[in-house]
């Protein structure tokens, strides 16, 4: 029994690497204090872009958990015998860090809005994982909600006032207006008909507007990056702490 218990303790004999970018980082850092793994590993954030020369001082057969990666660097990577373990994988984590999007968005409505939420009119731009979530916290507030969405999705149905296509906005009823899309779906023909005092959230990895001439137009749009390391980094240094030590093996 004593040789079974120091071999496994022999074969747990690394301490992670938590590369810090935010808030959430500096929390799952102090979860993971005291965890040994099995090989070299290192942590980056979901949001970091993993490149090539970021596995520079990465050993060779490690284990890195992460986001986004580069092609050129999950070929170095291959080469080097070092594992990937992506979040964007996870479905569990997925959901969780989607949910933490949602009540980030929810605070900066809250915030910006010159009135209740529940008494305001929102426009959530797509329907997929965090475009769900946000219109299911809304729908539970009661919030009058407007989804476009590439295709007639019978469950967004039950969240929305309508379901509209992903072309030819008319921003002009809104109170605010929510993406979760990452391209460039917005003209600035379109962008013209928002107004003002509209409240533009801005959730994906690319604008869905051209914010500089949104900004020209006297619209106060923003957009969040990592928002749940920003609303709730100890829930978001969580979900990351369970999928690492689900997969540490």
């Amino acid at each position: 029994m004593e040789t079974k218990k120091t071999s496994v303790k022999q074969k747990y004999k690394f301490k992670a690497v938590v590369h810090e970018t935010d808030e959430r980082t500096f929390y799952l850092k102090s979860m993971l204090d005291g965890t040994l793994f099995p090989m070299p590993t290192h942590v980056f954030a979901p949001n970091v872009l993993v490149e090539a020369k970021t596995l520079t001082d990465v050993d060779d057969g490690a284990t890195v958990y992460c986001g986004r990666i580069l092609e050129e660097a999950k070929m170095l990577a291959n080469s080097r015998d070092i594992t990937l373990k992506s979040y964007s994988a996870d479905e569990k984590f997925q959901a969780i860090n989607s949910r933490l999007t949602a009540e980030g968005a929810l605070a900066i409505l809250i915030e910006r809005l010159k009135k209740s939420v529940a008494e305001s009119y929102v426009f959530v731009l797509g329907f997929g994982r965090t475009g769900a979530a946000v219109t299911k916290i809304l729908c539970k507030l009661d919030v009058t909600t407007d989804i476009a969405t590439t295709s007639s999705l019978r469950p967004a149905h039950a969240f929305a006032k309508r379901i509209l296509p992903m072309r030819d906005f008319d921003f002009s009823p809104y109170d605010a207006v929510i993406n979760t899309v990452p391209s460039a779906i917005v003209s600035d023909k379109q962008l013209m008909s928002m107004k003002k005092e509209c409240v533009y959230i801005d959730l994906a990895s690319t604008p869905a507007i051209n914010l500089e001439y949104a900004r020209y137009l006297g619209i106060d749009a923003q957009i969040y990056p990592a928002l749940p390391a920003k609303a709730c980094p100890v829930s978001a240094a969580k979900a990351m702490y369970d999928y690492i030590m689900e997969n540490r093996l």
